[in-house]
């Protein structure tokens, strides 16, 4: 055997594969983002894909299709699974900052009308006749939600596993798989780089996040499960904002705000632990270990409650 001649036979065997495969890397990318472009396209590729791949019920059902749920998650995965790849290939977060808050804008927006779908279904599910006579059935209108496009790990896309495209995928570190979890993409990537240049924007998420965790529970209009959020959850939520002030330098502030969750919920079953933080967060002398000075006595009420 000429060894020579098969360490040259096995080099070109390399760089053509290398090729072949930045090829088809360059074909998935371009094709993803042709495809995220619009709502008509994104489930047009994803029904193409799922057909070729023997199919998996929803590409053969039209009225499922034809919603704008359906569309919305079809798109938003697309445009989660591009921004997937870049992270992977070693885009920073403050490149894809835009990106994911746009992201996350979309997921919003594509969600809001979910409550009045259930609403719907409610009204169905209650019985009762139409004008015609007709006995009222639930309404079974995809929800956005409820999509397996956006609840799923990006690493068991469909449109991964057809391409074959799992390694460009790979190593994205501070990264949240699930191209719905608006949270998580917080958790993982932003929050961290809020944190790091001390941004006010990580504040701001948890203000948000209590609005709107108040305002589900209040949409629903159910005693108990007011009460529990009034008691129990916005605490917590308050709690952790107040945290989130300390972790981006404004320490007596959020040490303030902290006291004043501790002193307004007494009784909250988180409150040996909170008080546990605070003593080790606070100087022998009452002062706090890095601040510039005490800690000042804040007013016992922090947010107004949800009201029932």
């Amino acid at each position: 055997m000429d060894l020579k001649s098969l360490v040259s036979t096995l080099k070109q065997i390399k760089e053509k594969h290398a090729v072949s495969e930045k090829t088809l890397e360059a074909r998935a990318m371009q094709d993803f983002r042709v495809a995220a472009s619009s709502n008509a396209a994104a489930i047009a590729f994803y029904q193409s894909i799922a057909s070729a791949m023997g199919g998996d019920g929803k590409s053969r059902a039209p009225e499922w299709a034809k919603s704008d749920a359906a569309q919305n998650a079809a798109r938003l995965h697309l445009s989660y699974l591009l921004l997937t790849i870049q992270r992977a290939g070693g885009a920073t977060t403050k490149q894809l900052e835009p990106a994911l808050l746009a992201h996350i804008a979309g997921l919003n927006a594509a969600g809001a009308g979910d409550s009045a779908i259930q609403l719907r279904r409610d009204e169905g599910a209650k019985g009762g006749y139409t004008p015609s006579g007709r006995k009222r059935v639930p309404d079974h209108e995809p929800m956005f939600w409820e999509q397996d496009l956006i609840k799923q790990d990006i690493n068991s896309s469909i449109f991964v596993k057809w391409y074959g495209i799992q390694h460009m995928i790979e190593g994205g570190k501070e990264w949240e798989p699930t191209p719905g979890n608006a949270d998580g993409i917080y958790q993982n990537t932003l929050l961290p780089y809020y944190r790091q240049k001390k941004d006010p924007l990580a504040i701001a998420y948890w203000e948000t996040k209590i609005q709107q965790e108040a305002q589900r529970v209040t949409s629903s209009n159910v005693a108990y499960k007011i009460d529990q959020f009034n008691a129990v959850r916005r605490p917590q939520l308050l709690w952790t904002r107040a945290g989130e002030m300390v972790a981006i330098g404004q320490r007596n502030r959020g040490m303030n705000e902290m006291l004043t969750v501790i002193k307004t919920f007494p009784d909250h079953p988180d409150l040996a632990d909170w008080v546990s933080q605070m003593e080790g967060m606070i100087g022998v002398s009452g002062t706090t270990t890095g601040g510039s000075g005490p800690v000042a006595q804040p007013s016992p009420q922090p947010e107004n409650p949800v009201s029932n």
